[in-house]
């Protein structure tokens, strides 16, 4: 998995980095769900995210960008099509700013509807099912120049989309 945060002050300022991006399977293999590459397109399925943030400005950065009250970061997963197929959104969930502490970890699950990715027909020379997938997580910042937001991103993780019929 590659991450990158904005902004990033080492060494221990301000300093960002996804730690989870996998897709859990919607089949109950065994206790505990693990992830898993291979999906059912005509299913539901989740992308669980964790990120983290820590460092002397994170406390404050926080705070000032939860005003008014109540801010939120839009997490959205993205799937890019490896061979013939659509780039798309797959997914979005807001998760509030919560505590200003040091350091300070998110998580989310990312809910993808059925449907929503393309499988691939042997033969065919349409969408490969082959998806790399990124997530990003964004905090907007209203305090005006020089920009004040916040972003994340991970990558890196591929899926194939296959039903299992």
């Amino acid at each position: 998995m590659i991450t990158s945060f904005d902004p990033q002050m080492a060494p221990n300022l301000f300093v960002g980095s996804f730690t989870k991006l996998e897709v859990i399977d919607p089949v109950p293999l065994a206790p505990p769900m693990v992830g898993n590459l291979i999906v059912d397109p005509t299913k539901e399925f989740t992308i669980r995210v964790e990120w983290t943030l820590k460092g002397f400005f994170v406390p404050l950065w926080l705070s000032a960008l939860d005003s008014p009250p109540g801010k939120k970061w839009v997490v959205e997963a993205y799937a890019d099509c490896i061979g013939p197929g659509d780039e798309i959104r797959i997914a979005e969930e807001l998760v509030a700013i919560g505590a200003k502490t040091d350091p300070r970890t998110y998580s989310v699950d990312l809910k993808v509807k059925p449907n929503t990715l393309k499988e691939h027909t042997q033969g065919d020379p349409g969408p490969s099912g082959i998806y790399r997938l990124t997530v990003s997580a964004f905090l907007d910042s209203t305090l005006g120049s020089p920009g004040y937001d916040i972003i994340g991103f991970a990558e890196g993780v591929t899926i194939r989309a296959e039903n299992p019929g």
